[in-house]
């Protein structure tokens, strides 16, 4: 089995593969929500991408500027009528009709992971043994860096009360995890099985 490589917390994390395209329909919604929270230009789109992936996507011109016609022409986003400082750059703004658009997109995107889940047994079958490691010790690192994020950018926009519960929910899923883990260690290492005793013969 591969040997998955100890890193301590203050090293850099390994860069990603580039990718070549995302799930489908996110570039579309992840346009709205960036519109949606300042007006913007689709090369801003771009670079604002490419630097929240570290480089792993920077969605082509190719790809992006269709979707930004076909926003517009639903009516979701309104484009400045003449391009900005620079002459093939238009600036973009969220339409009312956009804004409920987006809503029910963060809904869905909300229930993915629930989604997800009822294919978990699929993607099971489809992980070969020689990459567990890889994807327990990596996998199990990402989403904590992801979880930790989440909480940290947006705590400040939620409730007190609310982030006591997320925090008490994920220390008690953390121990559940731990549990399990140590369970399944000593299920691991083999048992010592007790030697015969000799029997010792007194002299006569």
């Amino acid at each position: 089995m591969r040997q998955a490589k100890d890193r301590s917390e203050d090293e850099e994390p390994i860069a990603h593969s580039r990718l070549h395209s995302a799930p489908k329909g996110l570039l579309r919604y992840y346009i709205l929500h960036k519109i949606a929270q300042k007006p913007i230009h689709g090369y801003e789109i771009i670079q604002d991408i490419d630097s929240k992936t570290e480089g792993a996507w920077r969605p082509g011109a190719g790809s992006l500027y269709p979707i930004l016609k076909k926003l517009v022409s639903e009516g979701l986003i309104k484009a400045d009528p003449e391009p900005s400082d620079e002459a093939t750059r238009r600036v973009y703004h969220i339409t009312p009709k956009g804004v409920e658009s987006l809503a029910h997109a963060k809904e869905m995107f909300t229930n993915f992971q629930q989604r997800f889940g009822s294919l978990r047994r699929l993607f099971i079958e489809l992980i070969d043994p020689e990459n567990l490691a890889t994807f327990f010790v990596d996998g199990s690192n990402r989403q904590f860096q992801m979880a930790q994020e989440m909480l940290e950018s947006k705590q400040n926009k939620i409730p007190q009360t609310d982030l006591e519960y997320i925090l008490k929910e994920y220390t008690l899923n953390l121990e559940r995890q731990m549990n399990w883990a140590n369970r399944m260690l000593n299920r691991s290492r083999p048992k010592l099985t007790p030697t015969a005793r000799t029997k010792t013969v007194k002299p006569q």
